[in-house]
């Protein structure tokens, strides 16, 4: 089944499991651990998938909690749209579960970079949005550098 290849941010990772009480919660329906998640995608919001689609939609959340048990940010029901208006950047959002907010906070660099078969999208530059920045409380400012994401189309 498609699904996407992430490793969020390395620096956020160490200093979640480095923290006193830390730790990354995810739900039953992500995959992986530690270093990679694998969301899965969402066939109630993009029944047909393929190479040529631009628009993707993901399940599953990751929680990252930090000193003492203090909330630091969430990672849930993604969705990656290709470019508006003929520009070449993708978007990528995060829903907020608690007040049913989505927030596009990564923007994906130009076109992905294709598998010779065609089954993987890989985009190396992904970089936090002004509104992404604030999901984070300012940790993290607009422009900063994420791991690369990966969509598997099969």
């Amino acid at each position: 089944m498609a699904h996407l290849d992430w490793e969020i941010k390395a620096s956020l990772l160490v200093y979640v499991m480095g923290a006193p009480g830390g730790r990354i919660v995810q739900d039953d329906a992500v995959g992986g651990s530690g270093a990679s998640f694998h969301f899965p995608l969402d066939p109630d919001r993009t029944p047909d998938v393929s190479a040529d689609s631009t628009s993707f939609a993901f399940t599953g959340s990751v929680v990252f909690i930090g000193h003492f048990g203090s909330f630091v940010g969430e990672i849930a029901d993604i969705e990656v749209e290709g470019p508006a208006d003929g520009g070449t950047d993708w978007t990528m959002s995060v829903r907020d579960r608690e007040s049913d907010v989505r927030t596009v906070a990564f923007r994906l660099a130009g076109a992905p970079q294709r598998s010779a078969d065609g089954a993987r999208l890989t985009w190396e530059q992904v970089d936090l949005t002004e509104d992404g920045a604030k999901l984070w409380g300012g940790n993290y400012p607009v422009g900063t550098r994420w791991e690369p994401v990966t969509i598997a189309l099969v």
